[in-house]
């Protein structure tokens, strides 16, 4: 059991790290691209995100960051479930899709 507490630790590390490392590595070339070509800075409506991640907006591209670093522990839930159902831990793994269920009602509501 202590083996298993070791990987899911470990998968659960190295995905918090990664959405971390990489929502930083997002906002800061938004900053960077914000101060080589300033602009206005307007909020930008989720739905209008792609098509001015596309038009390259800084803003829009520390958006996608913010977005990035909101989601990560999202993906901790998802990853934990996936170590779990590996593992055949059925409990845990139901435990972890009740958490998802919630967080898809609270965002649909």
């Amino acid at each position: 059991m202590e083996d298993v507490d070791r990987r899911l630790d470990r998968y659960i590390s190295l995905v918090l790290r990664a959405g971390m490392l990489l929502s930083v590595m997002v906002m800061v070339a938004g900053l960077v691209l914000f101060i080589l070509s300033p602009g206005p800075v307007e909020s930008i409506p989720i739905e209008h995100l792609p098509g001015e991640l596309m038009s390259g907006s800084p803003v829009a591209i520390i958006a996608l960051g913010i977005l990035l670093l909101i989601i990560t522990p999202l993906a901790r839930v998802i990853a934990a479930a996936v170590v779990f159902a590996v593992d055949r831990e059925y409990l845990f793994v139901a435990a972890s899709l009740a958490v998802l269920a919630v967080i898809a009602l609270a965002i649909a509501v």
